[in-house]
This record gives C-alpha cells, sequence and structure tokens, in this order.
C-alpha cells in the first residue's frame, strides 16, 4: 500500500488514478491514534476486497501538507478522490461506514470487468427495445 511523504506524490497518485478510472481511498492516520491501529487491519482487508480502487495511507505527521490541504482535523479520516476530486469522507473509525463509503464511491469488483456477452441467443438483437427482444424470443418458441 503506498504512502506518500509529500503533496506531490499524493497529487501523482491521485492523477495516475484518475487517469486509469480508479477510485482512491485515504486512510488519513497517525501512529500515536489508537482508533487508527484498530481499523488499520480493516482498511488493509478492503483494499484486497475492492481491486478496482486504490487504496493509499497518509500519515499526517509525516505528510502535514496534504493533510492541511485535504483539511483533515481528526483521525482517522477517509477520502475517496476520482478524477482527482474528493467525492466522500468519513471521520472516524467506524467499520460498516467505511465499508459503505467504499462501496459507494468505488463500486464493486465486477462493475470494471464489462457488459460480457449475452447467454442463450446468437441472433443479433441489437437496436431492438426490451419489448420487441420479448417478443422476438416468445416468436421464435412459437408462442
Amino acid at each position: 500500500m503506498k504512502q506518500p511523504s509529500t503533496k506531490a506524490e499524493f497529487d501523482a497518485i491521485l492523477a495516475e488514478a484518475a487517469a486509469a478510472g480508479k477510485a482512491v481511498v485515504v486512510d488519513f492516520t497517525a501512529t500515536w491514534c489508537g482508533p487508527c491501529q484498530r481499523i488499520a487491519p480493516l482498511f488493509a482487508q478492503l483494499a484486497s476486497e475492492f481491486p478496482q480502487a486504490d487504496f493509499i495511507k497518509v500519515d499526517v505527521d509525516e505528510n502535514q501538507e496534504t493533510a492541511a490541504a485535504c483539511q483533515v482535523s481528526a483521525m482517522p479520516t477517509f477520502k475517496i478522490f476520482r478524477d482527482k476530486r474528493e467525492v466522500g469522507m468519513l471521520r472516524g473509525a467506524d467499520p460498516n461506514g467505511l465499508r459503505a463509503l467504499i462501496q459507494q464511491h468505488a463500486g464493486d469488483k465486477w462493475s470494471v470487468a464489462g457488459d460480457g456477452q449475452a447467454l442463450g441467443s446468437s441472433q443479433d438483437t441489437g437496436g431492438m427495445s426490451e419489448r420487441e427482444k420479448r417478443l422476438a424470443a416468445l416468436e421464435r418458441r412459437g408462442l
């Protein structure tokens, strides 16, 4: 998990994720913060559950410039960025709230998989409305 130590590194991570169409989930943390340490294992677990997003940690003592620019005033604070803009935030070590925030803004891992191929139909139904598709299917069955 990346841990940018400067604002420039943080900005580069946001730019790289934006170019890839990915969300960035940021854990603003501190080594002396008890709640931060308690929720850290869940944050790591969520990073593996949501591979479609980038998860990073910002130590507010080591990277004060980024913490100040992101207006972090309490730890832990979790923020989600898309296209280099903040789209969601959670203050405090709330496991359910953190999971919900990530699901809302990062989506599920299958959402990035694409539409795939429809099974059971070799006929081209392009341009047909849903109603027309259903009627055509019924007609093929002789109903």
